[in-house]
Order: structure tokens, then C-alpha cells, then sequence
């Protein structure tokens, strides 16, 4: 029998759930150092150069929207406030309450997940499956923090501190708090 099966399912889910952490760990690395890379080139491409403004220097662009189409026309990526509501398999679905922020795509024009902000200071960066959030980051201004994940079959995990303490929740079953000690002590 396998090790990990004998301590029982909690310890499985687990360690799925950090082997899923550090592989979004490594693709966001990944990510910063493409962002990275590019801004380099880009800046290094164009050091020789005088830069010269199209009108002056205080020049502003402003939009309500912006999209980035892939080369069959598909909307791919679209910055905008409010955002539109999400299209799942060609339909367009009630988002609960106005977004503002950066959303991306996939190639058939299904929403995958983003950056977003809400009318209530909330903001999240999410990566989805279609028709649901698989992760999902977010705070408020409220001193809360969490980490969810789902996997679309009932099964999800949060991770989160408020500032009454911290927590951890798998399947809806509270596996962990944590009070502040800070809080009291005063």
C-alpha cells in the first residue's frame, strides 16, 4: 500500500493540493520572468533611440475598453470597467455584480480567468475552468485574505487569514483555525 493512501484521504488531498500550489507557483514565476524578457528586449531595442512623444509628454489615452483579438478575430484578452458578463461555451451568463479589471480567453472565446476589481473593494485574480473558478486569490480592505481551489467535481480547499485569525477549510469541513493572538491579548 502506498504510503500517502495509508495516512488516510485528508493527507492525499493534501498533498494534491500543494503539488497544484507549486505548479501555479512555477507558471506564474514563469510568466514574471516572460514579462520580464520582453520589457528587456523592448526597452534595449529602443535605447539608441530619442523617444518622442506623438503630441507631449502628459499625452493620456482613455477608454472604457480595450480587446486583444487573436489572428481568427476571437477576443482573447479585454481590459475594461464595468467588464461585460462571461461567455461560457458560446453564452453569455449573469455575473452577479459589475467587474472591473482584465479578463482572458481561451481560443473558442470562453472566459478563463483574469484580474478583477468590484464595487466593494474586493479584488481577485482567478484561472478557470469553463463555467467555474479552479483557483482563485483574493482580498479585501477589510484585512481579509484566501486561497480556494475546486476541482470542479464538489471538491474545493480554502486557505484564508481574516483578522480574526486564520484558516483552512477542505470539502466545507472547517480542518483548521487559528485565532489572532495578537487580537487577544488586547
Amino acid at each position: 500500500m502506498h504510503q500517502a493512501e495509508s495516512q488516510g484521504p485528508l493527507i492525499v488531498r493534501i498533498r494534491l493540493l500543494e503539488s497544484r500550489i507549486a505548479l501555479l507557483t512555477r507558471m506564474l514565476i514563469g510568466l514574471i520572468l516572460v514579462v520580464l524578457v520582453v520589457g528587456a528586449s523592448a526597452f534595449t531595442s529602443n535605447a539608441g533611440r530619442q523617444w518622442e512623444p506623438a503630441q507631449s509628454r502628459d499625452s493620456v489615452l482613455v477608454l472604457r475598453a480595450l480587446s486583444v483579438v487573436d489572428s481568427r478575430g476571437v477576443e482573447r484578452v479585454r481590459i475594461a470597467a464595468p467588464l461585460p458578463d462571461p461567455i461560457m461555451l458560446g453564452r453569455r451568463f449573469e455575473r452577479g455584480e459589475a467587474v472591473s479589471g482584465i479578463i482572458l480567453y481561451d481560443s473558442e472565446g470562453n472566459e478563463r480567468g483574469g484580474y478583477i476589481t468590484d464595487e466593494s473593494r474586493n479584488a481577485a485574480l482567478t484561472l478557470d475552468e469553463i463555467n467555474r473558478a479552479a483557483v482563485h486569490i483574493g482580498t479585501n480592505d477589510r484585512g481579509e485574505a484566501h486561497i480556494s481551489l475546486s476541482n470542479g467535481r464538489g471538491g474545493y480547499a480554502i486557505m484564508g487569514m481574516r483578522p480574526s485569525g486564520t484558516f483552512l477549510s477542505l470539502d466545507g469541513k472547517r480542518v483548521a483555525l487559528s485565532a489572532d493572538s495578537s487580537a487577544s491579548s488586547k
